[in-house]
């Protein structure tokens, strides 16, 4: 049956993507002569716009506006180091001491920040929380959302994606890049998924919990109109020239630059 269904198929006769032409050389069809990126000369776009507005043309197939430009390029740089205790970052330094090929340290730390607590897929589901959740208000989804929870937690909690308790409290760092990112009064109605995030963050506030680099990431996304699964690579690219510069610097140092923990400092637990 499954062979007889295979024989319906109508494969393509090359690969296709709307995403960029080349225009063959006359010399040499293999040659491109020109290239656009989503309708844009590639030679005219580095004349005169920025890599910020360009990645977000790549992605979105529109050059932004002005704000959205200057608040994509801040988001940048708020992630180009996520800091040496974010595991991603933890895992290329580990690498690094350990003198792992230099090549395989940015792999290394992508791979880890493509995960589901602080990482790219918490990045995924933040944008799909903003988008269901944009219309109601943030107060009633504080409430509901912590009448759920369990009555006592510690350490690292994520009441959802994006926002929870860092290290047992608030996210300061986190807290003060999105007002950073909002400081202006005339962009509430340019930015409502960020002001969104802050009156959510302001009704979770009395239960020590607020915004996560996760949930500062997928509001910007949402703003960007960046979907939810193009937000998971973006992030990632975002913040890896901070994954490979901590992960590179540890290679210049011997092994035992790195804490090595002793058996009483280990925790072992059933995997029930």
């Amino acid at each position: 049956m499954a062979d007889a269904n295979k024989k319906d198929f109508v494969y393509s006769a090359k690969a296709q993507t709307r995403i960029l032409f080349e225009q063959a050389s006359a010399l040499n069809p293999y040659v491109a002569q020109a290239r656009y990126l989503q309708g844009y000369n590639v030679i005219e776009l580095m004349q005169k716009k920025s890599f910020a507005e360009v990645l977000l043309l790549l992605f979105t197939g529109e050059l932004p506006d002005k704000n959205k430009a200057e608040l994509f390029e801040k988001l940048m740089i708020a992630l180009i180091n996520l800091g040496p205790r974010h595991p991603a970052i933890k895992a290329a330094m580990v690498a690094g001491v350990s003198k792992a090929n230099t090549e395989h340290l940015l792999p290394i730390g992508l791979s880890v920040l493509g995960g589901k607590q602080n990482g790219a897929l918490e990045v995924e589901q933040a944008v799909i929380f903003f988008q269901e959740n944009i219309k109601k208000s943030p107060t009633q989804v504080a409430e509901q959302l912590s009448g759920n929870r369990a009555s006592h937690t510690e350490g690292e909690y994520h009441l959802c994606a994006g926002f929870g308790s860092h290290y047992g409290s608030i996210d300061e760092f986190s807290a003060s890049l999105m007002q950073q990112l909002i400081s202006d009064e005339h962009h509430k109605a340019s930015f409502p998924f960020l002001h969104w995030a802050k009156q959510f963050s302001q009704a979770l506030a009395p239960d020590n919990m607020g915004i996560l680099i996760t949930g500062l990431a997928g509001a910007v996304f949402c703003e960007l109109s960046i979907k939810a699964r193009e937000a998971i690579g973006l992030f990632q690219l975002i913040c890896a020239p901070g994954v490979f510069a901590h992960g590179v610097e540890q290679t210049h140092k011997p092994i035992t630059a790195m804490p090595m923990l002793s058996d009483e400092q280990h925790r072992y637990t059933s995997s029930s």
